[in-house]
């Protein structure tokens, strides 16, 4: 089990992330007409790998529980934006790219890490595609912000996205869930969990299917609500607990999700090079698309994973043994338009392999200290990457190409880090991590078909950083606290493979301050704050060449903002939260970016090319100035039932996709909104349910590239009705 003080109760076993129920506590500014008696639910998490309450954590981190989500209408990790300011999901192509704090990653060649890690139960999720899943059965997703370089698996510059779900437990309970919704929209999960052998060994299953159609007009059929999106998710699981001393937990998973939605693209402004094509037709309003075949994305996960503890007089030892299987085709019409000049076929696969040891001293003592040992292998290939159409040639003649390439990472790390209360109130916090990794990457380019050729080695490039971290903690009144903290992050380098480029990129690195000050929750108005401060340098910049992807080491950015989460309890029954990140995240050298402009200028919307200009002093990509997101929850109990009443406001400022500042995309405001009910005494619950009821048209993501500009759209308005029964 995870070693924490013992005036906590586990909910939830030795998940990493838990939940603590505290005693009853009152706001010291209420007075005796306002008094609020009300169990004050304490937040843990695994920020610094091993449970700590959110309030001990010297980072900013968002935290969410899985009723919070469900709350939220939160149901895919695209959604999770609405309720985390600060944090941008948006995507390039089919790829889903976290960004935090204006850090964030448009290269997409398997095998190469974004710059926000994610991890699923605690093991590192690296394939972009296979990234957009539904979440059925949470229990708990943290986002830490700043540079993760010290204590997780995979280094990163911008932060984590850390996912826990629901485990097994010796008590047996269950929920199932029917939801319907507009665009034919039906939605059916269940969780079921329960004792196996006794107090020894338990299992849980959860399953969830989705099947929904599109939102999208096909102006070359005529047809509406073209696309949709069929998703299933099985994970089942097994806790074994021989002793006191032992606690082991098998995880299997699959997850299938087939997306036609994600790759229904608009030309933005009209600009496509289709425009110069006589006959070819090509879509400029949002909802609409046009294509020579039908685009998907679809990917396919297999996940196993095995968790030990060890609970020793000294602390606790884990192990995480690890193996990740992505599958995925993503198919696509890069000119945008009814005519086939250009199609993509990305066959990908990668197969993941980790282990990792960690060990956790005794939190009650003074001297505290974790420390560990991880290792990382990854395939990540394309297989093949197929570039068909007419535009494709060789002498004259359409001949398609093939892009047959691989890489192969070895990453080695070893951390640490120890935590010294100086006094009752001051804590000094200490630590470091080496990291040695190796990439090796192989690749040919095939022209017309035949069989699979030999992939001749491109190059190979070694790397390793040394990435410290230092906090002081000061806590005052009465349970408040103040940090500082500095901190590094190193993203690897790597080689663009859909290129067979034989050079590789560097690594990129940050270098960050942050203070911040975390209230007690157990006020009526409690808040965390954090101010920040980065050195960002070596940055990885994607640039699209002849429809080609390729990231090199071409800028250098400072950042700086502020983020606030509040919560504000009303009465016992109403509670508000509110969210704000404010953020200036720009190039400060970027003398030779190379961009896409207009052919011929912007009057000639037919197309792009490549130009050099100096984007010094232009925004970082998707980094709006400021978001803010307010969330109101409602729950009583009355004679007839329990009603929970639930909305979310969420704001982005304007922001651009790209390093020129020429696609923009305009401030919006969505909402979203719940209404359930309980009859009394009954394990049933009915609810209503909107998202996006402010219909607003906003990009989920794009693709720039030389045939055309393209976006396409989050859903626009939806709403459903659903029943839950519950044991």
């Amino acid at each position: 089990m995870i070693a924490i003080p013992k005036a906590y109760k586990f909910v939830a076993g030795a998940c990493g992330a838990v939940v603590a129920a505290g005693a009853m506590a009152q706001s010291p500014s209420a007075g005796p007409a306002t008094e609020i008696q009300e169990t004050i639910t304490e937040v843990v998490v695994t920020a610094q790998r091993r449970a700590e309450r959110l309030q001990d954590v010297p980072i900013a981190i968002t935290v969410q529980s899985g009723e919070q989500l469900e709350k939220a209408g939160v149901t895919n990790l695209r959604d999770l934006t609405t309720v985390a300011p600060g944090l941008t999901l948006a995507g390039t192509g089919a790829n889903l790219q976290p960004i935090i704090r204006g850090v964030g990653s448009q290269q997409t060649d398997p095998g190469n890490d974004p710059n926000v890690a994610l991890y699923l139960d605690g093991v590192y999720q690296a394939n972009q595609i296979a990234n957009s899943f539904d979440l059925p059965d949470i229990l708990q997703i943290e986002a830490l912000k700043g540079p993760q370089g010290t204590l997780f698996g995979r280094n990163a510059t911008g932060g984590a996205i850390r996912i826990f779900t629901l485990e097994p437990g010796f008590t047996p309970s269950g929920r199932l869930s029917l939801d319907y919704g507009r665009f034919d929209t039906v939605t059916a999960k269940g969780f079921i969990s329960g004792p196996l052998v006794g107090d020894t060994l338990a299992g849980s299953l959860s399953a969830y299917r989705e099947d929904s159609d599109g939102y999208h007009r096909d102006i070359v059929t005529g047809r509406n609500n073209v696309g949709g999106v069929e998703s299933t998710v099985v994970r089942g699981k097994l806790l074994a607990q021989p002793s006191d001393e032992v606690t082991l937990l098998l995880s299997l998973g699959y997850m299938d999700r087939r997306d036609e939605d994600t790759q229904n693209y608009s030309a933005i402004g009209g600009n496509a090079l289709a425009r110069n094509i006589p006959g070819a037709e090509f879509a400029e309003r949002p909802y609409e698309f046009a294509a020579s075949r039908t685009p998907f994305a679809d990917s396919t996960v297999y996940l196993a994973s095995l968790k030990a503890d060890f609970d020793f007089a000294a602390g606790t030892l884990s192990s995480m043994t690890a193996y990740n299987k992505v599958d995925a085709l993503y198919v696509m019409d890069p000119d945008g338009s009814s005519y086939d000049g250009l199609w993509y076929n990305l066959n990908e696969l990668q197969k993941d392999y980790s282990q990792e040891f960690i060990f956790s001293s005794r939190p009650e003592e003074r001297l505290r200290a974790v420390g560990g040992l991880f290792y990382y292998h990854s395939d990540g290939r394309y297989d093949p990457l197929d570039l068909l159409g007419d535009f494709i040639t060789v002498e004259g003649i359409p001949t398609p190409m093939f892009v047959w390439s691989r890489q192969v990472t070895e990453a080695y790390a070893i951390f640490g880090e120890l935590s010294y209360d100086l006094t009752d109130r001051l804590t000094l916090v200490g630590g470091a991590r080496y990291s040695d990794e190796k990439r090796t990457a192989y690749g040919t380019f095939q022209f017309g078909y035949g069989p699979e050729p030999e992939m001749p080695r491109l190059g190979s490039k070694s790397w390793d950083s040394f990435t410290p971290r230092v906090s002081l903690r000061y806590r005052f009144l009465e349970d408040d606290t103040l940090y500082i903290t500095y901190s590094e992050g190193f993203k690897s380098g790597g080689f663009n493979i859909a290129a067979a480029d034989p050079i590789p990129f560097n690594p990129e690195e940050i270098k960050a301050i942050e203070v911040g000050v975390k209230t007690s929750p157990n006020r009526r108005l409690s808040a965390n704050l954090a101010a920040f401060y980065y050195d960002y340098s070596d940055q990885q910049v994607m640039t699209v060449t002849d429809n080609l992807n390729t990231t090199a080491n071409a800028a250098s950015s400072e950042i700086y903002g502020l983020d606030a989460d509040l919560t504000f309890r009303v009465t016992n029954d109403f509670t508000l939260t509110a969210g704000l990140a404010l953020l200036q995240a720009e190039f400060d050298r970027y003398p030779n970016a190379v961009v896409l402009v207009p052919t011929g200028g912007p009057d000639c919307l037919c197309g792009n090319e490549n130009a050099i200009i100096d984007a010094s002093g232009f925004k970082t990509p998707k980094s709006p100035e400021w978001t803010a997101g307010l969330t109101a929850n409602y729950a009583h109990e009355f004679d007839f039932g329990a009603v929970e009443l639930s909305a979310v406001v969420f704001h982005s400022d304007e922001f651009y996709w790209d390093a020129q500042e020429r696609v923009r995309q305009p401030s919006y405001t969505t909402l979203s909104a719940r209404a359930a009910w309980q009859p009394r005494d009954s394990r049933f619950k009915l609810n209503l349910w909107g998202k996006n009821l402010t219909n607003e048209k906003y990009m989920k993501a794009t693709f720039l590239v030389d045939l055309y500009d393209g976006a396409t759209y989050e859903k626009p308005r939806t709403y459903g009705v659903g029943v839950e029964y519950a044991f």
